[in-house]
């Protein structure tokens, strides 16, 4: 069965070019708009992975990376962060937030598939 991934990000086009390279990849894949939209979704979808922007129209990202963690059943499960902020600063805020791994934006989408199966476990 494939892993899920859930893609929550505001800018259509870039959810849009993750949902279709993760698609690609073998994974099912969910899409959200803003982070209410995305908690609804991880919690109706329970998706094996989450690609979360930080700059979301409704909530910051590092909020809903918090708010995942602070649920029981999604405690464990792995975030990767996607942001156009480049600062070290925000990378250790990202870490402090409960998130597993930091990319940065434009998403360079060989390297995050290999931090996908490498957070799943299928690095082999």
């Amino acid at each position: 069965m494939p892993k899920k991934i859930l893609v929550i990000d505001d800018d259509y086009n870039i959810a849009k070019k993750s949902k279709e390279e993760l698609l690609k990849a073998g994974y099912t894949v969910v899409v959200a708009y803003s982070a209410k939209e995305g908690i609804e979704k991880l919690k109706a979808e329970k998706p094996d992975c989450v690609l979360l922007d930080l700059v979301l129209p409704d909530e910051s990202g590092f909020k809903v990376a918090q708010d995942i963690k602070a649920l029981p059943e999604f405690a464990d499960t792995p975030i990767i962060a996607a942001s156009l902020k480049h600062e070290e600063i925000d990378k250790h805020i990202a870490a402090k937030s409960g998130i597993t791994v930091y990319v940065e934006k434009p998403i360079d989408y060989q390297r995050l598939l290999f931090d996908i199966k490498d957070v799943l476990g299928n690095i082999k």
